[in-house]
């Protein structure tokens, strides 16, 4: 803005009038118009012409071809980087399509206008190239390589190929919480650059690119800033700062702060404005500032007042915008990470907000139509009164408890007719140890029908509800299908290599049908059906992947679709696919998601799922076949299986809470260290002094997620520490300082990072490949478990500084357990046991075949199966057979492995005969700095069966 009008509410209406006003006249009539109205106001016409010709110029720089690149084909190659495509032109320069040649990659190059190629351009271009590139952060567009061709300056970024946050808004309508996660990760991005000293000064929808996975990065840090100046007019106050694309004069200036409206120096503040504008418009479809003239828009921004927000945005939201939108800078959050907070806190709030006015207004009409139809049907008086005194809201979902134990209840299916539950008591929801009851409906007491302590899963009545069928998990791939009379008697097995069997029906001579998991090559799982003695077999479904696991199927009423619950380094979104065969299929229900149970209506209408989609696992369901998921169960407590009733009016489910608290043993004996929540993946430090670990967040995403926590063991004081990251895993390095992690972003990816425990530098990601285990290695390097796809995971190496990432291992790894301290030694599970390998000479030992991956649900509360101490004097493994104990074996000196027998242990007998062998009695153990000092978890669960009624 012009600062030499003596600038004030009155004057600065009139500045706003007359260039309007000069807008629309050409030539010697704009001339002459001014000489009238300035009438002498030297300053004032000094002020509008400058406004003028600053307009013209920008308009003209926004439509100038940039002519030095038209002869760019694609297959033209710049350094490493092969044009493919034109994206896009304007005023700060065209950017392409490339292919990164060394590592097959696709990046944005974008060049930079012939205007800025002189001397002091080039630097200040490469200073903030420089700060972007510095800003390691998953929601901010990493900056690849900075340089010059041809004289014109470059800059090659990541390729984001799913729009801007424009596109997504304008797809769909969102509601208020699907914007929150979005920007939510986009604001703690714009928290760290203002924490290492950077503004972006350009926060708008475009520049917001969303991959086609609906994750949100935040682009173009420091061109706005760049694109104040090619000469020496940063304080000048003229509008050159909305440079940026073509058609985004308007559109950067509707995002100004008043402060930059007004050519006032500017601060993190600022940002918090235009991020608040940005906010402000996804929410309600329209901008919060809007004027005929450039002019009066900034005008509007600085004395203007936003229309409020729908009535359908939660007031929580309101106020988080208004306060972001306050005039004054010192009335407005005073940094974006306040926002954040705020944000975050918003984000975890377990409904949606009500509906917005027009859906509440259209489902009003709904029932005054119905009320119009009842009135007509029965004339009644007393009818209508009561018609119309229904809630306007759907009544509450009703909860009858059908079992009360004091531990646990999981996996409800229901008999034929309804009459008879059968559950799981037990704690795992998945497969773990357990015992099989059944109970007689409503108020029958429950009765145990096993006793043998072994792994259970899925149990299903048979068709005649005589008899009850379930999968006994064994080790490895030993999983069988057992079945036992509802009256009691022994158990017996009724198929081998079959899994989550129901019956679908009859086939031909009308003999019953099946459809059960069944173990294929390596950790494959498909889907078969076949008649009860595995007669006819035809596979339904087989994942595309060599590590697909479909563990649960559930067939339509109709018997034409079905319902798919998979697994891949994780539990997947539910697959819909048709029984016949032939197609993948598509993901259903909300993603990203892990669901892990699914049902129909017995209608057919809805598919029913239990997902997590970060809030815990809840009951969501989908309109078949293509309809909006929507989410049914809400709360604290989690949800998981599902049985419909024939009537359909009501479903049973497991409902409930797990608590993991950890404890130290050492020489003190034994004491509590958490109280609350579920702590997992204790660690200690190198000096034994003081117990780290995960306490998983509401907004878990996987199976172990949380945020990094640390107790001194001599004061007992807790400090939370990194708390922008939910982890994976974490390892600390031996000297204390540093940790690397993966850490979960809102999309379910697990990039690995690396920090300072102190917090005097700002995290470093390492790598965007995704990491489930995580290790430093020797002289600098850092390993981990992880993969470009889910479809196959190596262990990777990569420098501290990020360079030199390279696969460790040329195999695929199923798990990743511990770097021996000399980090000469990698230990591993790739399915069929555990290995160690060696970094000197590349060969694979077999150390043992009866050590489990320690994988699922709950290995951030079980020990890795195979790991060093720190001091490398012990090697400690963990029997995963019916013994369930852990081991510290003695290394001789120099060695990693103890002598092993030729084929590696077998058995437990191979186990407690190696020489010095003994059993550390807490099966548990995170061991510390010796088999003496460790620590362990003691998880609590409370579930019981809850019948739900829907409305």
């Amino acid at each position: 803005m012009p600062t030499n009008t003596g600038m004030t509410p009155e004057r600065y209406q009139l500045l706003s009038e007359l260039f309007a006003a000069a807008c629309e006249r050409r030539g010697d009539d704009r001339a002459a118009f001014l000489d009238e109205a300035c009438a002498g106001d030297d300053a004032l016409r000094r002020a509008v012409e400058e406004l003028l010709a600053a307009d013209q110029k920008l308009h003209g720089l926004l439509e100038k071809p940039l002519v030095e690149f038209e002869s760019t084909i694609p297959g033209d190659k710049i350094g490493p980087y092969r044009i493919e495509t034109k994206l896009g032109e304007g005023g700060m320069g065209v950017v392409f399509r490339a292919m990164d040649t060394r590592l097959n990659r696709p990046v944005a190059i974008k060049f930079l206008p012939g205007d800025l190629a002189d001397a002091a351009a080039r630097r200040r271009f490469q200073r903030e190239a420089q700060m972007a590139s510095s800003l390691n952060h998953p929601h901010i567009l990493t900056v690849y390589d900075a340089d010059e061709f041809e004289g014109r300056q470059y800059l090659v970024t990541e390729f984001v190929d799913g729009g801007t946050l424009g596109d997504w808004a304008n797809a769909e309508r969102r509601t208020w919480r699907q914007i929150v996660d979005l920007l939510v990760g986009v604001a703690d991005g714009l928290a760290t650059a203002h924490a290492a000293g950077i503004l972006h000064r350009d926060i708008k929808p475009e520049n917001i690119l969303i991959t086609r996975s609906g994750y949100a990065k935040l682009a173009d840090f420091g061109l706005a800033k760049l694109a104040e100046d090619p000469a020496p007019r940063e304080e000048t106050g003229t509008l050159t700062e909305g440079r940026t694309r073509p058609g985004m004069v308007i559109g950067t200036i509707a995002y100004m702060s008043p402060e930059q409206a007004s050519g006032k120096p500017l601060d993190a503040r600022s940002d918090v404005f235009s991020f608040g504008v940005m906010l402000y418009e996804v929410l309600a479809g329209r901008k919060p500032f809007a004027a005929a003239t450039n002019l009066k828009l900034l005008q509007t921004i600085v004395h203007g007042t936003p229309q409020a927000l729908e009535d359908g945005t939660p007031p929580a939201l309101r106020a988080v915008v208004e306060k972001a939108l306050e005039k004054d800078p010192a009335d407005r959050y005073q940094s974006m990470r306040e926002m954040v907070v705020d944000l975050r806190r918003l984000a975890r709030q377990s409904a949606e907000a009500p509906a917005p006015r027009m859906q509440r207004q259209a489902r009003a009409l709904k029932r005054a139509a119905a009320a119009l139809i009842m009135l007509v049907l029965v004339a009644g008086s007393a009818f209508i009164y009561f018609h119309s005194a229904r809630p306007a809201s759907p009544a509450p979902l009703e909860y009858t408890a059908l079992t009360s134990f004091a531990d646990s209840a999981t996996s409800p299916a229901l008999s034929p007719d309804g009459r008879m539950l059968t559950f799981i008591r037990g704690t795992e929801t998945f497969e773990g140890p357990g015992e099989i009851y059944v109970k007689i409906l409503p108020d029958g007491e429950p009765v145990q029908l096993t006793h043998d302590g072994v792994h259970k899963m899925s149990p299903v009545f048979a068709p005649g509800g005589d008899r009850i069928v379930y999968s006994v998990v064994g080790n490895a791939r030993d999983w069988d299908t057992w079945t036992v009379p509802v009256l009691g008697g022994e158990p017996s097995r009724l198929l081998a290599n079959a899994s989550a069997l129901t019956w679908i029906g009859t086939g031909r001579g009308g003999r019953p049908r099946v459809l059960f998991s069944e173990w294929g090559v390596g950790t494959h799982l498909s889907i078969i059906t076949s008649t009860e003695n595995r007669s006819e077999p035809r596979t339904v479904y087989a994942p595309p992947s060599p590590r697909g696991m479909a563990h649960r199927s559930y067939l339509s009423p109709d018997r034409k679709q079905m319902l798919v619950v998979e697994m891949e380094g994780g539990w997947r979104p539910c697959r819909l696919v048709a029984f016949e065969g032939g197609a993948a299929g598509k993901p259903v229900g909300p993603s990203p998601a892990q669901c892990t149970n699914a049902a129909w209506s017995p209608d057919g209408k809805w598919m029913y799922l239990s997902v997590n989609t970060g809030n815990g696992y809840h009951i969501w369901r989908q309109k078949f076949p293509d309809g909006a998921p929507e989410q049914v169960t809400f709360g604290a407590t989690e949800e998981e299986g599902i049985a419909f009733a024939p009537d359909g009016r009501s479903f049973v489910t497991s409902v409930g809470t797990r608590v993991s608290t950890l404890w130290v043993h050492d020489s003190r004996g034994e004491r509590q260290i958490t109280s609350e929540g579920y702590a997992s993946l204790p660690s200690f430090s190198g000096d034994g002094k003081k117990l780290y670990y995960l306490l998983r967040s509401v907004a878990n995403r996987r199976y172990v997620s949380g945020e990094l926590w640390a107790t001194n063991l001599e004061t007992g004081q807790k400090e939370r520490l990194l708390s922008d990251f939910l982890m994976e895993h974490y390892s600390i390095s031996p000297d204390g300082n540093r940790i690397v992690f993966a850490a979960i972003d809102d999309t379910g990816h697990t990039p690995v990072w690396l920090a300072t425990l102190d917090g005097r530098t700002a995290p470093r990601r390492l790598s965007t490949i995704n990491g489930t285990r995580t290790f430093f290695g020797a002289n600098g390097d850092v390993y981990f478990l992880g993969g470009e796809s889910e479809t196959q995971t190596f262990v990777y190496r990569v420098r501290e500084d990020g360079s030199g990432l390279q696969k460790a291992i040329e195999k695929v790894i199923n798990y990743f357990y511990d770097v021996s301290p000399d980090a000469k030694s990698l230990a591993v599970f790739d399915g069929r046991g555990a290995q160690v390998y060696s970094t000197d000479g590349g060969s694979l030992i077999n150390v043992c075949t009866i050590c489990g991956a320690a994988g699922g649900e709950n290995r951030g509360t079980t020990p890795p199966a195979v790991r060093w101490s720190p001091d490398g004097k012990f090697l400690y493994l963990n029997d995963r057979t019916a013994a369930g104990q852990q081991y510290a074996i003695p290394l001789p000196p120099g060695r990693n492995l103890p002598p092993l027998p030729p084929s590696g242990i077998r058995s437990q007998a191979d186990l407690t005969a190696l020489a010095g062998a003994r059993v550390i009695h807490e099966a548990l153990a995170f061991i510390g700095p010796n088999p003496s000092v460790y620590a362990f978890p003691r998880v609590t669960t409370q579930r019981n069966i809850y019948r739900v009624s829907l409305p």
